[in-house]
């Protein structure tokens, strides 16, 4: 074979070694657990942001419930919550629980492929983008994998603001968006037309009960009530180190997570696992 296609053979393996290597590094498999909670009992002579940016990420996802698996795969399904019984922080935040001052706010464990930082989504933690109200924890993490792994925090708690003079609230911050999007089917065939004022309406066109469906529509479409007056940001990037546990200190909140590589043979048991 002549030498330059000899160069050219190797070059195209050695490209596709470069490839193969890049998507493996980019589908890295890792058991991720997260535990948030918040120190009730912290005294700080900190000064809080009064206006702090809050904001959700445009790009998302949210963690899947267990009903939510996908068992034909030869992969388990990534971000669904996995039992907490036998967790690495499950006896901890037992622990927390029953002496008291910590408020356990997020604790979950999953397993994900972890992705560079262009591809990698942020997980919201909290569901009042469903449910239309303000829970104490909103926000959301980003982990993702360039030369080591890294955590990214955009995680605030809302409180009652006693630390604050006077009776200030700030204003209230966003909702999170819908985990589950509904849309309703296009209506087919022909509509009912409107229908004829009933016998009981006045001749000027206006109903007796018009007031009372006023009212009522005004009651339905009142925003919801911000029942806090002021929210503190935990938003903090950190390199992690896979198999150990990290922890982020912050005077109000604390963070802590784990997040442990996965062999093939471990993602081949957990997939058999699901389909049992």
């Amino acid at each position: 074979m002549p030498d330059r296609q000899i160069q050219l053979l190797t070059a195209a393996i050695i490209g596709l070694f470069l490839i193969s290597g890049s998507a493996t590094a980019a589908q890295r498999w890792y058991h991720v657990e997260l535990m948030v909670f918040s120190n009730n009992n912290a005294s700080t002579t900190e000064q809080w942001d009064a206006t702090p940016p809050l904001a959700y990420p445009e790009r998302f996802r949210f963690l899947l419930d267990s009903s939510q698996l996908n068992t034909a795969g030869t992969r388990p399904t990534p971000f669904v919550k996995l039992p907490r019984r036998g967790s690495a922080f499950y006896n901890k935040a037992a622990y927390m629980d029953r002496v008291g001052g910590y408020r356990i706010l997020f604790h979950e464990n999953w397993v994900q492929p972890v992705r560079e930082e262009a591809n990698a989504l942020p997980l919201v933690l909290d569901r009042s983008g469903d449910t239309g109200k303000w829970p104490l924890l909103q926000g959301s993490v980003k982990l993702y994998l360039s030369r080591y792994l890294h955590l990214e925090t955009n995680l605030w708690l809302n409180t009652r603001g006693d630390y604050l003079p006077g009776t200030w609230q700030m204003p209230a911050p966003p909702l999170g968006p819908a985990s589950i999007v509904i849309e309703e089917p296009e209506p087919i065939g022909p509509q009912p037309q409107e229908s004829m004022p009933q016998s009981g309406a006045a001749m000027d066109g206006t109903d007796p009960g018009s007031e009372n469906l006023v009212a009522g529509f005004e009651q339905e479409t009142a925003k919801p009530v911000y029942p806090y007056r002021h929210a503190i940001l935990l938003k903090q990037h950190r390199r992690m180190r896979s198999k150990e546990v990290h922890y982020i200190d912050h005077p109000i909140l604390g963070l802590v997570i784990k997040i442990s590589p996965l062999t093939e043979e471990d993602l081949e048991t957990m997939a058999l696992q699901e389909k049992m």
